[in-house]
């Protein structure tokens, strides 16, 4: 199967195309072993075609991939030991039952060490959540600072930073200037930390995805499209 590309509004996606005698009336969507799109179309539908219809449903290509990259993947238990990603990395957690009332998590350089009342995966999955959230403030702030004295068209202007779980998007610019990221962008390297933001930054600039905003992107941040290639292919690993 011959792979080819689909531009969507942040990027071009590869696909391949395969035909069945039991699909004759429309497009199917399937992944691959490693998470690539497959497309199952009708044996009459030229590439043209094909091309054409992805191209007028992007935003549904998209959640398609993100929703079956997950299933691909299996679901965190929060046992002890289990592996869990920070800053790119990934670490056991290791966790310890205790009399406190108060649970806390740290991190110690080479593990995740949660300290817990109630040794049970929705109290230990409650304080990972709440220890990602301010783990997620403390460098998200600062990285932000970082890419945006990069930005010349920010000059001093101070931007509104809030966080958020999302299960179909890294992070959004509103009209109102206020950026926006996905909590668990913290379980990802910081060079792709950064690179969502500097997306985001662009977008106070430039709200569409048109060219000048694309101009405006490759200034700040020239391997944008090696970043959006790695977070599509490994970032679905971030979101469980």
């Amino acid at each position: 199967m011959r792979r080819l590309s689909l531009k969507t509004p942040t990027g071009r996606l590869e696909y391949t195309v395969t035909r069945r005698a039991r699909v004759t009336k429309r497009l199917h969507m399937e992944l691959d072993e490693n998470g690539g799109l497959i497309v199952v179309a009708p044996r009459h539908w030229s590439k043209a075609h094909i091309s054409a219809t992805l191209s007028q449903n992007t935003t549904r290509v998209e959640r398609f991939l993100i929703r079956a990259r997950q299933k691909q993947l299996a679901p965190l238990l929060y046992s002890n030991g289990e592996m869990h990603f920070y800053l790119g990395e990934s670490y056991p957690l290791i966790i310890h039952q205790g009399q406190d009332r108060k649970s806390s998590v740290a991190f110690a350089g080479d593990e995740i060490r949660v300290n817990i009342r109630l040794n049970n995966s929705e109290a230990i999955r409650t304080a990972l959540a709440n220890w990602y959230y301010k783990q997620a403030m403390e460098v998200f702030s600062i990285r932000l600072k970082s890419v945006a004295a990069r930005a010349d068209w920010l000059s001093d202007r101070s931007i509104p930073l809030k966080l958020r779980r999302m299960k179909r998007t890294w992070g959004n610019c509103s009209s109102r200037g206020v950026i926006k990221l996905n909590t668990n962008l913290i379980k990802a390297p910081v060079s792709i930390i950064d690179s969502v933001i500097a997306h985001e930054l662009c977008h106070l600039e430039v709200m569409n995805h048109g060219k000048a905003f694309y101009v405006l992107l490759e200034r700040l941040n020239p391997h944008w499209r090696q970043h959006r290639t790695w977070l599509r292919s490994e970032g679905n690993a971030y979101l469980l």
